[in-house]
């Protein structure tokens, strides 16, 4: 009985001192031209924000929750528990980052990939997705050979890294194979546009609820949303409420990971055009396991509650194209409406005509029409160009700190386009307005006599 007690009691100690040792991820290097000194790293139901001393330089620890891909800004970047990685970049390049320590092979290949993709198709969406369907392929099939030829050319210390690599190369063709009709109509304004019969079918094999591809590819998790998203879409039509059946979809899931990412995906659906915004946000906070998210979520909601019509707007005053900056209270005496978008949103550069012409048709009348960029400040000459090639009208204005802007933040705005009404008193009309495209913006606008 003795030697039956000392086995379990040794057993019970190594467990406990399994449980509680997590394996930490040190991550160190030099980054500069960091906003206020500080940089994030982001990942499924993970952030983390690193300080950085006046020199750029920065250690921390991670107590990473998988072995995957993380993000800075918008460089990929891959991370394994218990295994350190030195980084050095210029957050406003973060193309030009590179890598020594434990995973510099496995980052260093990423960095080429990167570098590789822009090379063959560029960095410009709608340059890439303006190309017609041939050629479109051609250039697709380009980058997955030269991709697939620097993978098998390449040694990496984490054993499995190269065979998930593969999968990871196969999920982003797959997804560009997707989204291409989409994207070509809207950049080529052919809302019709349908590719050939000959156009090479998306896989209906691919297994939706992955955990491991889920962690590991952003191309995956690419491929995740849109086919929630058209799943759900479909459903909706069939059976009625689209809320409903996206709520419906995510409990069906395996994977408390993806449902913790659509989630937070789908948190935008929290706003003030869903009727039903208070069973949905409910709803999410059930579903997430993500302290944050939910405590962020809360606090989202909490804002837009008190967004009611004849409320006081928020205000801004932001930098003006022409020069200076212009303010809320610039305008007061007239209706304004706004725009708030960004150069790099598909869905805001396909409001852009309909933008133009209602402010056209209202030129001469008692209200302003304001656009609110979003981009970050490294983007602002891309803002200008934009504006300028496009021929926008109205008031052309740029955020001060992209979404973090205080305007932005008082509005909960985490998706865009977003359109806002207000009254020639500075009042809220309408927090979630109709967009230009829509038939019910003119009747708002002839309801209230503009």
């Amino acid at each position: 009985m003795k030697k039956l007690i000392t086995f379990a009691l040794s057993l019970l100690l190594f467990s406990c001192a399994k449980e509680t040792t997590p394996e930490y991820t040190i991550i160190s290097g030099k980054m500069t031209h960091t906003e206020n000194g500080k940089f994030a790293i982001r990942g499924n139901s993970f952030q983390k924000e690193i300080s950085v001393k006046e020199d750029g330089t920065f250690t921390d620890t991670l107590q990473l929750g998988y072995n995957g891909t993380y993000e800075i800004g918008r460089q990929n970047i891959y991370l394994h528990k218990g295994k350190n990685l030195s980084l050095e970049a210029d957050y406003e390049k973060l193309n030009d980052i590179t890598f020594t320590g434990d995973l510099a092979a496995e980052n260093n290949y990423i960095a080429k990939k990167g570098k590789l993709q822009e090379e063959i198709i560029g960095s410009d969406a709608k340059t890439l997705f303006s190309l017609e369907e041939t050629n479109y392929l051609a250039k697709i099939d380009e980058l997955a050979k030269k991709r697939n030829k620097l993978l098998e050319g390449s040694t990496f210390t984490v054993s499995d890294f190269k065979d998930r690599e593969a999968k990871n190369l196969n999920y982003h063709k797959e997804y560009l194979l997707k989204i291409y009709p989409d994207y070509h109509g809207v950049f080529t304004g052919n809302e019709n546009f349908k590719v050939s019969e000959n156009y090479p079918k998306t896989k209906d094999a691919i297994d939706f609820d992955n955990a491991a591809d889920f962690d590991f590819s952003t191309s995956y998790r690419q491929l995740v949303l849109a086919n929630f998203d058209d799943e759900t879409q479909k459903e909706a039509k069939e059976n009625g409420d689209f809320h409903d059946a996206m709520i419906a979809k995510i409990k069906a899931l395996k994977n408390q990971n993806i449902k913790n990412a659509l989630a937070e995906t789908f948190s935008y659906e929290v706003s003030l055009s869903n009727q039903k915004m208070e069973s949905f946000y409910k709803s999410l906070l059930s579903i997430s396991t993500n302290d944050n998210f939910k405590k962020d979520l809360t606090e989202k909601y909490n804002k837009l509650k008190k967004l009611t019509k004849g409320n006081p707007s928020p205000k801004f005053n932001y930098e003006n194209i022409k020069g200076g900056t212009t303010s809320l209270d610039d305008l007061k005496g007239k209706f304004v409406y706004i725009d708030v978008w960004a150069t790099w949103c598909g869905p805001c550069m396909e409001e852009l005509p309909f933008m133009i012409a209602i402010e056209k048709k209202y030129h001469e009348k008692n209200i302003a029409f304001v656009s609110i960029s979003v981009d970050e400040k490294s983007d602002s000459e891309k803002w200008k160009k934009v504006v300028t090639q496009r021929e926008m009208q109205g008031i052309q204005l740029h955020a001060d700190n992209a979404f973090r802007s205080q305007f932005v933040e008082e509005y909960a705005i985490d998706g865009i386009p977003r359109f806002i009404l207000i009254d020639p008193n500075g009042n809220i009309v309408s927090g979630d307005a109709p967009r230009p495209s829509e038939e019910q913006l003119i009747k708002l606008f002839t309801e209230l006599g503009i």
